[in-house]
């Protein structure tokens, strides 16, 4: 190598070291105005975070508030103030509640309120608590009641020619039945609301009673007089026939024998069969119309030909 060009090398080499301070004393100054931003920067910036910061890769600014599924606006605002204040309907009386509570459960709880599987309360439990609300909760409870109870006893109707149109007679008594009977009973702040039978065990069967309902007709005849007109006018002349009346207590002892004497609904001796009773020469037995409603039939002696007397109460 010669000396010239010894010499440019060297000097070359000079100027690289000469070049190389220069640049690294501006990169420092550089980077040590950058710290210093930074550091002004976070001192007048404040960042807030609500969970750690996981990723120590991100910047500040790449930050965001974070904020808790249970912490929303209605509790940022009960926790501002001094809370909100209800009424509570529970156990028979009215109780004023001021609470800061997130939900109105939380506030139930916070007042020593307990609530059963079963209460019924008027307004959802997870939701706030309303200022100047009235919340109402109901005591429910369903219980299981066993009891004795009678079964009232069924009535069976039979037709019978033995009797008249209009009579009746029982054959057979009934009886009532015996049960046990178990039942769900829903209660509402104490008060029976509702029940429901749910099982039934027959102890003793009830027996019928029985009834025979007449469907023989009875003898029927122009109504032209009733027992009033006829005692008043004393004789009545009809269809070839005389009557008068004659009153049974003067019949001898107990009266002729007449099956089923009674008096009927217009005031006339009659017979089971419904005949009214007539005295006559006739055969006892006979049977003629008569202007009273009712045809007779001859019991007794006392007229003859074509007068009969008819016998009234």
């Amino acid at each position: 190598m010669s000396s010239r060009r010894a010499v440019k090398a060297v000097a070359g080499t000079g100027v690289l070291a000469v070049l190389a301070l220069a640049t690294g004393g501006v990169v420092a100054h550089g980077l040590a105005e950058q710290q210093a931003t930074a550091a002004a920067d976070a001192a007048a910036t404040t960042v807030t975070a609500d969970v750690p910061l996981l990723n120590p890769a991100l910047d500040a600014e790449d930050l965001v508030h974070v904020s808790p599924a249970s912490r929303s606006t209605a509790r940022e605002a009960l926790l501002a103030s001094e809370g909100v204040t209800f009424s509570v309907v529970v156990d028979g009386g009215t109780r004023e509640l001021t609470t800061a509570a997130a939900t109105l459960g939380d506030a139930l709880a916070e007042a020593g309120i307990a609530l059963g599987w079963e209460d019924e309360v008027s307004a959802d439990l997870t939701a706030a608590p309303e200022a100047g609300a009235q919340v109402t909760i109901a005591r429910t409870a369903t219980t299981y009641v066993t009891e004795q109870s009678l079964t009232p006893h069924p009535v069976e109707q039979r037709e019978t020619d033995e009797l008249a149109v209009g009579e009746t007679r029982v054959v057979q008594e009934g009886v009532d039945g015996d049960a046990t009977v178990t039942s769900e009973v829903r209660l509402v702040d104490g008060v029976e609301v509702a029940r429901t039978t749910v099982l039934t065990a027959q102890a003793t069967a009830s027996v019928p009673e029985i009834v025979e309902v007449g469907t023989r007709e009875l003898p029927t005849s122009t109504k032209l007089y009733t027992l009033r007109q006829f005692m008043s006018a004393g004789v009545v002349n009809w269809g070839g026939y005389r009557f008068t009346y004659y009153s049974q207590s003067v019949l001898p002892g107990g009266g002729l024998a007449i099956p089923g004497r009674h008096i009927n609904a217009d005031g006339y001796v009659a017979d089971a069969d419904g005949y009214i009773v007539l005295a006559n020469s006739s055969a006892k037995g006979t049977i003629i119309d008569t202007p009273f409603g009712y045809q007779g039939k001859v019991y007794d002696r006392g007229t003859v030909g074509n007068h009969y007397d008819v016998y009234t109460q």
